[in-house]
């Protein structure tokens, strides 16, 4: 039931990629995600993620807690073409998910393989 709520709310977020944002290029989301914390908004807060330029990642979520059983995750980020994917070790069942990325000011929107999308920052 608590799995189904989550979902519900994170459907209920979805935000649709805006046309006149601006898409990166693989350059682009290297210099975007190596090196940087980038922060996920969620119906919960920001979900920051910690990506390494080794192509490493780890976040601490209790959202995430409740819904998968692990209030951390490690996985691997890389980048096909001008997606970018990662593969969480736990969550989503470590199956890879890979993302169209877009600029919007300083705001970055993301639209998944297999068609959601949400919004996103760089902290630092």
């Amino acid at each position: 039931m608590i799995k189904r709520f989550l979902l519900s709310i994170a459907m209920a977020s979805i935000i649709p990629a805006a046309a006149s944002a601006e898409t990166l290029s693989a350059d682009d989301l290297q210099k975007t995600f190596a090196g940087k914390t980038i922060g996920l908004s969620t119906p919960f807060g920001s979900l920051p993620i910690s990506y390494s330029s080794g192509g490493t990642m780890v976040a601490r979520s209790r959202a995430m807690q409740i819904y998968s059983g692990h209030y951390e995750d490690r996985g691997t980020w890389r980048i096909a073409g001008n997606r970018f994917c990662q593969r969480w070790n736990i969550w989503y069942k470590g199956k890879e998910q890979c993302f169209t990325v877009r600029r919007a000011g300083s705001t970055l929107k993301w639209t998944s393989n297999d068609g959601m999308s949400g919004t996103a920052y760089a902290s630092r």
